[in-house]
């Protein structure tokens, strides 16, 4: 499939976003379902890799961020959770990681696959490598009431 490719998206909060603003598509937080993360907002996008992952940089990209915030001890190895990772990424398909991490934030990296049949690609991206130059969301949210 020409032009396929990945757009990184990522999000930290103290708080499991409620649902009707992971319903919003405006809402700066996780969607509900898979394919609405093409239709967030663009200052949750971290990067676009190309499909398939010959350079792992998608992969490399999930490693870094799992580093950054790692589950906690009780929880999925890193080495479980990438090989998970490397598998989607092998059959060029979604990533989407939801946990909390070991200090207790709500994380959520996804690698999400573009364009698909029922979305067009939001960010213009046509297969190349593009890291968006603003920085991934790192600090938690104030939660809204």
């Amino acid at each position: 499939m020409s032009g396929l490719h990945w757009h990184a998206y990522a999000y930290n909060g103290r708080e499991l976003p409620p649902d009707r603003d992971r319903r919003d598509p405006g809402c700066p937080v996780p969607p509900l379902e898979i394919r609405q993360w093409l239709l967030k907002p663009a200052r949750l996008l971290a990067a676009t890799y190309p499909a398939p992952d010959t350079d792992q940089s998608a992969y490399g990209w999930l490693r870094t961020e799992l580093d950054a915030f790692p589950r906690g001890p009780r929880d999925l190895s890193p080495a479980t959770q990438l090989a998970y990772a490397r598998d989607c990424l092998n059959r060029s398909t979604d990533v989407v990681w939801g946990y909390w991490s070991a200090t207790g934030l709500y994380i959520s990296r996804a690698l999400i696959t573009c364009p698909r049949a029922d979305t067009p690609c939001p960010h213009g991206a046509g297969g190349t490598t593009h890291h968006h130059s603003i920085s991934t969301p790192r600090a938690a949210p104030t939660s809204r009431q």
